[in-house]
C-alpha cells in the first residue's frame, strides 16, 4: 500500500512540472507573437464607405514596422469579388529613426450595387536574425453600393448631357493634310496632262552644253580612234567635218550641215571672221570634199593635221558673238 502511494506521488509531481513547462511554453510564445505583432502593424481604410455604382474610390494600405523586418506585400489581383482595380499606386517608404512606415494607394470600383467588401489582406513578414515567415491581416472592408435613382414617372434621358467639346488641331490636321495631298495630285495630273497636249516632255531637259565643249570633246574622241592611221580616210574626214559643221551651226546660227563649203565661207557670219581663221576652215573643209566625193589620198602630213586644224577654229571662234539669227538664214538658203 504505501509503495503505491509513493508512486502515485511521483507521478503527480512529474504531472505538475510538466503542466508548468507546458504554460511557461505557452506564454513565452504569446510574448513573442505579442512582440512581433506590436512591432509590425497593418492597415487598410478607404475615403468613404458609400459610392455611386462606377464611382472610383481610393483605398489606402498602409504598413508600420522596425527598420529591421521585411515586409511581403500581397498579389493584389486586378478583380475582386464585386470590386475591380482601376489603378495601381507605387510603393511610398518613410522612414523615422528605426521606424518605418510603407504605404501604397488604389484607385477601385464597382459595377454590382449592394453591398461589396475589402476582404482582408494577408501581409507576410520576416525579422533580421529570424527566418520564420510571420504574418498580419487587415480588417475586411464594407462598401456600400448605390444606384441612382430613377423617377418611373417622368421620361427616360441622360443622367447628364452630351458635352460639347471644341475641336483641335490635332485632329484637324489629317483633313488638312488630306486636302494637300489630294492638291497635289491635282496638280501632278494637270501638269502630265498639260504636257501631253503640248507634246513636250514630263521632265525637263537638261541645258545644252556650250557648243564648242561639245565640238572639243568629239575632235579628242575622234582623234582616239585613228581612223586614218588604219586607212579609213574618208570616214576620218566625213566625222571631222560633221563635227566642225555642227560647231558652226551652233555656235554661228549657220545651216552648215544644209550647205555646200563656199556657201558656209561666204556666209555673212563666217566671211566677217579674220582672214587667218577663215581661210584654214575653207582648206580643211575643201579636202574633205575632195576625200569624200573625187577619193583624193591626202599627204601623212595633212593627216596628222587635220583635227588640230579644227580645233584651233574652235579654239579661235568660240568667244565670237553670231550675228544673224538661224530663221532669217534659213530663208536665205531657201531662196
Amino acid at each position: 500500500m504505501v509503495t503505491k502511494q509513493l508512486r502515485n506521488i511521483r507521478w503527480l509531481t512529474l504531472f505538475r512540472r510538466l503542466n508548468t513547462s507546458a504554460i511557461l511554453l505557452a506564454l513565452s510564445i504569446f510574448f513573442v507573437s505579442s512582440a512581433y505583432s506590436q512591432d509590425v502593424q497593418v492597415t487598410a481604410r478607404v475615403d468613404s464607405n458609400h459610392i455611386l455604382i462606377g464611382d472610383w474610390l481610393a483605398l489606402h494600405l498602409e504598413v508600420k514596422h522596425r527598420d529591421n523586418t521585411s515586409i511581403i506585400w500581397p498579389q493584389i489581383a486586378d478583380s475582386l469579388p464585386g470590386i475591380e482595380i482601376v489603378k495601381r499606386g507605387e510603393v511610398q517608404t518613410q522612414k523615422n529613426g528605426t521606424d518605418v512606415l510603407e504605404k501604397i494607394d488604389y484607385v477601385i470600383t464597382s459595377f454590382d450595387s449592394g453591398t461589396v467588401v475589402v476582404p482582408p489582406l494577408t501581409f507576410l513578414y520576416t525579422v533580421v536574425g529570424d527566418s520564420t515567415k510571420r504574418q498580419s491581416e487587415t480588417s475586411p472592408i464594407p462598401i456600400f453600393v448605390q444606384t441612382v435613382e430613377v423617377d418611373t414617372s417622368l421620361d427616360i434621358r441622360d443622367i447628364k448631357p452630351p458635352i460639347s467639346l471644341s475641336i483641335t488641331f490635332a485632329e484637324l490636321l489629317p483633313y488638312i493634310l488630306g486636302l494637300i495631298g489630294l492638291g497635289g495630285l491635282g496638280w501632278l495630273f494637270y501638269y502630265v496632262w498639260n504636257k501631253r497636249r503640248k507634246g513636250e516632255s514630263l521632265i525637263p531637259e537638261a541645258p545644252k552644253r556650250p557648243a564648242h565643249e561639245v565640238a572639243l570633246e568629239a575632235l579628242r574622241s575622234l582623234e582616239s580612234e585613228h581612223l586614218y592611221q588604219r586607212g579609213k580616210i574618208k570616214e576620218h574626214y566625213s566625222q571631222l567635218t560633221d563635227i566642225v559643221r555642227t560647231y558652226i551651226e551652233r555656235r554661228f546660227n549657220v545651216m552648215a550641215m544644209e550647205m555646200v563649203t563656199d556657201e558656209i565661207i561666204s556666209s555673212k557670219n563666217i566671211s566677217t571672221l579674220e582672214k587667218n581663221v577663215r581661210e584654214p576652215l575653207n582648206d580643211l573643209l575643201t579636202l574633205s570634199d575632195y576625200v569624200k566625193f573625187a577619193k583624193l589620198q591626202p599627204s601623212e602630213k595633212e593627216n596628222e593635221t587635220s583635227i588640230t586644224t579644227a580645233a584651233m577654229f574652235v579654239e579661235e571662234t568660240w568667244r565670237t558673238v553670231p550675228v544673224e539669227p538661224v530663221q532669217q538664214l534659213t530663208e536665205e538658203v531657201k531662196a
